[in-house]
């Protein structure tokens, strides 16, 4: 798939619009000089929004930003980037900090960070058991908890017992999650939950020296193994159960040769036992053991890399990357995403990819 533009106007107008408590706000936007809002996998997105606290005014000069606006602690706050005439939201959430900077000879700035609305999961901590629920219910019911609409796909099984020990509701979700291979991501006031092959929020062509401005790749196998074992005890039968990965189950976009492969080539086998996790049923540590293996296995290629601004540029786009070199062209899952703007680069994404082969296509 070619690259294709980011704007379809001759000039690609993409200064940042803010929302406050629902409503466009212009004085916000117009004395907006920076911005950095970050995602990651694992849910939980941020801002930081820098402004010049002084605005002109029919009647001179005023402070921007003063006891009365509506840039205040607890406001909610929504970000939207892109052409402007098309902007697309890149983030909604609640201003947590604000901090203002006084210096001589400069007008004064403030700036305001946010969080989005799984801020009320890391400020929430408690000792809970599930009993006799799928990971999909507990899911539902922490979600529901924390005044967000759950959307899960998939993590229907195993039904047990799940214990969350002093945690904050978002360790204990991420933990939950990421131990059958899914991730976790707030999209509005919805939190949306799917096992890793399932997530494909988009699909992108960057070429570069386009779109692509610049790139950095490493393949490495440090961290990759050619099995992955478990093994634990079932109280009911009484038995011992074990599971064993060393075949990629969900990969992830790409293609040419597989880490493991070339650990076998280039070193040796290296097998990988998991003996601190608890499972009572093969099924139960045959999945562990492959969400253990193929999330090792995806981040044998790593790439860095800055882009053109793009407001589709998220955790979970599938991007193919063209013109580095035949080894490292390839297509990549994104897992960390920052869009940053100020009023002399412009507006450009930051994003890191993943990708579990090397070779080409």
């Amino acid at each position: 798939m070619p690259e294709i533009s980011v704007s379809e106007q001759a000039v690609y107008r993409a200064r940042p619009t803010l929302r406050l408590a629902g409503q466009a706000d212009e004085r916000a936007s117009e004395l907006l000089i920076a911005m950095c809002v970050t995602e990651a996998e694992g849910g939980m997105s941020s801002a930081e929004l820098r402004f010049s606290n002084w605005a002109s005014t029919p009647d001179g000069a005023e402070s921007g930003f003063e006891d009365g606006s509506r840039l205040a602690l607890g406001t909610a706050i929504a970000v939207y980037a892109g052409e402007e005439t098309q902007p697309r939201e890149i983030f909604r959430g609640v201003v947590s900090a604000l901090e203002a900077e006084f210096g001589q000879g400069s007008p004064p700035e403030l700036t305001v960070m946010a969080e989005d609305p799984l801020a009320r999961a890391r400020l929430a901590r408690r000792s809970k058991v599930y009993t006799d629920m799928a990971p999909d219910e507990v899911v539902r019911e922490v979600a529901n908890e924390l005044g967000l609409r759950p959307t899960v796909q998939g993590l229907d099984a195993p039904v047990g017992t799940w214990a969350q020990l002093n945690e904050s509701d978002l360790a204990f979700l991420r933990r939950l999650v990421g131990r059958f291979d899914g991730d976790l991501q707030v999209v509005g006031d919805e939190l949306q939950v799917a096992p890793r092959a399932e997530v494909r929020r988009g699909d992108l062509s960057l070429e570069l020296h386009g779109q692509l401005a610049r790139a950095r790749v490493v393949a490495d196998l440090a961290q990759q193994v050619t099995a992955v074992t478990t093994g634990g005890w079932d109280p009911v039968g009484g038995s011992a159960v074990s599971g064993e990965a060393s075949r990629l189950t969900h990969a992830g976009p790409g293609s040419g040769t597989s880490g493991a492969d070339w650990l076998r080539r280039a070193l040796d086998e290296r097998a990988e036992h998991l003996g601190h996790l608890a499972v009572s049923t093969d099924a139960e540590a045959q999945a562990i053991a492959e969400a253990a293996f193929d999330r090792r296995a995806r981040r044998f290629v790593r790439l860095d890399a800055v882009a053109e601004g793009n407001p589709r540029l998220r955790v979970g786009t599938n991007v193919a990357v063209s013109g580095m070199s035949v080894r490292f062209d390839n297509t990549y899952y994104v897992v960390e995403a920052r869009h940053r703007y100020d009023v002399h680069a412009g507006y450009r994404t930051e994003f890191i990819g993943e990708c579990a082969w090397l070779g080409g296509r």
